[in-house]
């Protein structure tokens, strides 16, 4: 009961400065709110990236033409060397016959025929990648087969969202620098705002000290408040956040119509929404504990 009653105590001096203060308070929240949603909008574009990939591209293709004298034995040693790599998807022999017969009817060179019995062209391997395979084993798959032996020359046709991971990593180094920045900001204002609340307060800080309060007596005040002050920031960012998201998708309406018919909006990624939220609550309340510490060792 005691401990109910000091922190209920706690709760409502900390209910009491808030109004004392509450045009500093909404101010604060609005600021930490704004700063807190640039970096949760970059992620939530940087998340929502692969639903806006249509579906029949997101499977990356290799054609690799072989040796024109490479034997059967070699060949098949090359497909099963590819099978048991786990970003390759499936493996299919173009015959140079076949390529022959495909070329002629798909350009009009019936003539090409005639080259049947001394066909220029080499046999080749089609390989198709996996929907899961990442932009790294893909290219150490291609990079392998360039420096293979039995490989004469290959054309490689990376898929949309293999084309994208360099924009979508940019943006994840952006997003996370921002990120960084911003919860450094967020925890300067709330040290200054804290300090700010202690100097106002040292005389009290002082009465409570000289009558032996401990340090997490006389804390809990500040350190409610502010963690109110940093689930509001954080529910604020949200909100931005999720403005932001429905102004831009019924910007981009035609346009995920047309990548996808069901996609009628940017997909809202709710890890954002919690992770942002936990960032505001936990750099509020670190920047409040700092601020009063510093302020009671000073004290001490």
């Amino acid at each position: 009961m005691r401990w109910l009653l000091d922190h209920q105590s706690a709760f409502s001096e900390a209910m009491k400065r808030t109004r004392d203060r509450m045009t500093q308070f909404i101010v604060v929240i609005c600021l930490l709110g704004v700063l807190l949603a640039i970096p949760g909008w970059l992620g939530q574009i940087w998340l929502g990236m692969a639903s806006l990939v249509p579906s029949d591209a997101v499977q990356s293709e290799a054609l690799v033409f072989l040796e024109r004298d490479l034997d059967l034995e070699s060949r098949i040693d090359l497909e099963r060397s590819l099978e048991d790599q786990a970003v390759i998807d499936a493996i299919t022999f173009i015959p140079k016959s076949e390529a022959l017969d495909a070329l002629s009817a798909s350009d009009g060179l019936s003539q090409m025929t005639v080259l049947r019995d001394d066909n220029p062209l080499p046999d080749a391997l089609r390989v198709r990648f996996s929907f899961v395979g990442d932009e790294a084993g893909e290219a150490a798959v291609i990079d392998g087969l360039r420096s293979d032996q039995r490989v004469m020359s290959l054309r490689y046709y990376p898929s949309a969202r293999v084309q994208y991971a360099s924009l979508v990593e940019m943006l994840g180094l952006l997003g996370l620098g921002l990120s960084m920045l911003t919860i450094l900001g967020v925890l300067m204002a709330v040290f200054l705002v804290s300090a700010a609340d202690v100097v106002d307060d040292r005389r009290r800080i002082e009465l409570y000290t000289l009558l032996g309060a401990s340090n997490g007596f006389i804390k809990r005040p500040y350190l409610y408040r502010a963690t109110l002050l940093g689930l509001l920031s954080g529910l604020v960012a949200c909100v931005v956040i999720f403005g932001l998201n429905t102004v831009l998708s019924s910007v981009l309406a035609s346009n995920l119509e047309a990548l996808d018919p069901e996609l009628g909006s940017i997909p809202m990624d709710g890890r954002i929404l919690i992770t942002v939220a936990v960032v505001a609550i936990v750099a509020s309340w670190i920047g409040a504990e700092r601020a009063v510490h510093r302020r009671l060792h000073a004290l001490h």
